[in-house]
């Protein structure tokens, strides 16, 4: 069982109409929360029928269970288990020691009611820049953001983390109490080997300018056979700044020159519009500037050369329209595992003790067809068990292998 730690966020729709309590007042019981949870699924779900048919049974069984709750934790886990029986993404309760409530929380903080949730201010969270996957009772970095504390750290994708401080991993209990101060991560890179430990500072950022300042510093050219191969990790495409700054590393920056491109859409946050595919319609003209000195200037905003996508089972709504559309798109391959197939509209309901609630309110249709729970296959399908791989990535070495394999010629 598999359990991705830090959210991936799609195409979502966020219209807050659900009053916060004054001063973020706690309920008297779990049941009083329970039920006023319950209220906004049964009023808002984006599937009426499936609501009247199967939540009458689910919320009673639940309401039985509740009676043994006695913790935080315990209560967090009930609601997210009631809530799975839905079988709908974009449908989680989410706590303050969730990432996802910092990161839903950062992208929509302009709206009123969820900017209360953080006293009207920044939203900001602590962090060393790694995501991090439960794999049974192991705790595994399934990425680590470029230019991040722990990428200079010397962290590796694949590191299971066995400890922070002498404790087990929580993602931001862990780190709350020790911004600025020394943490010590117990580190476990292959298998058999012997631990060994890791110190770093966490630091309070915002999470929207952590996943741009990231992609920012993922950008660089990979020398692979004679090619100069682009690549980019997007974290999150939740906002059109993150699309410009690849549109600014294509048009300007350090990508403009490569031979071929990867996207990588892998982990992160979603929320990608589909008019972002338009880098690779080459019917746009190129334009050539001559000036009096006989200098030209070429400006040429699309994609013309070969290019890849990188997905797994953990890029997500918006990422997956991406890969849906690249299909048309002659030069573009997608290349890894089966997106995941989490589509459906969100909308983000303060509840009265500070909490929230992420609640599928709308579906989605791309051209005309379903992906929730479906997914987007891949072109070249690249199984990968992250687990002590040592920062090794095959399905990056498919996306290079692939993109080698054209003409210099072909791909200008």
């Amino acid at each position: 069982m598999k359990k991705l730690i830090l959210v991936v966020l799609g195409v979502c729709l966020i219209l807050v109409d659900v009053p916060l309590a004054a001063g973020k007042q706690n309920p008297d019981t779990y049941s009083d929360l329970f039920e006023e949870i319950v209220n906004i699924v049964e009023r808002h779900f984006y599937n009426p029928d499936q609501i009247a048919k199967d939540f009458p049974a689910i919320k009673a069984d639940y309401r039985i269970q509740l009676k043994n709750v006695s913790s935080q934790k315990g209560f967090s886990s009930l609601v997210n288990s009631m809530l799975g029986q839905l079988h709908a993404s974009h449908t989680y309760y989410l706590t303050p020691d969730d990432y996802e409530y910092y990161q839903l929380g950062a992208l929509f903080s302009k709206i009123p009611e969820i900017s209360k949730l953080f006293d009207e201010k920044e939203v900001l969270y602590p962090s060393v820049g790694i995501l991090t996957q439960d794999i049974g009772n192991r705790v595994y970095i399934v990425s680590v953001l470029a230019g991040s504390i722990a990428e200079k750290a010397g962290l590796l994708k694949g590191d299971e983390i066995l400890s922070v401080n002498g404790a087990p991993y929580l993602p931001i209990a862990s780190l709350r109490s020790k911004v600025g101060k020394n943490v010590v991560f117990k580190i476990r890179r292959k298998e058999m080997d012997e631990p060994f430990t890791i110190s770093m500072r966490p630091v309070l950022v915002n999470p929207k300018q952590e996943m741009l300042e990231a992609q920012k510093s993922s950008v660089r050219i990979i020398e692979q056979n004679g090619k100069h191969i682009g690549y980019v990790h997007i974290y999150s495409y939740a906002g059109y700044e993150y699309h410009q700054e690849l549109l600014n590393a294509l048009t300007w920056g350090q990508l403009k020159e490569a031979d071929a491109l990867i996207i990588d859409l892998r982990y992160g946050l979603g929320g990608a519009a589909p008019s972002y595919l338009n880098i690779f319609n080459t019917n746009i003209p190129v334009l050539k500037m001559h000036h009096r000195d006989g200098t030209i200037t070429v400006f040429d905003s699309q994609w013309r050369k070969q290019a890849v996508y990188l997905v797994n089972e953990y890029s997500r709504s918006g990422k997956e329209l991406l890969a849906y559309g690249a299909r048309r798109y002659p030069q573009v391959k997608v290349i890894g595992e089966r997106t995941a197939g989490h589509v459906l509209g969100g909308r983000l309901f303060p509840l009265s003790n500070g909490d929230a609630l992420f609640l599928a309110v709308q579906s989605a249709l791309v051209d005309g067809v379903n992906l929730e729970g479906i997914g987007v296959s891949p072109d070249i399908e690249v199984p990968f068990d992250v687990r002590y791989c040592v920062g090794q990535d095959a399905q990056l070495e498919k996306a290079l292998e692939h993109l080698t394999k054209y003409p210099r010629l072909l791909m200008n």
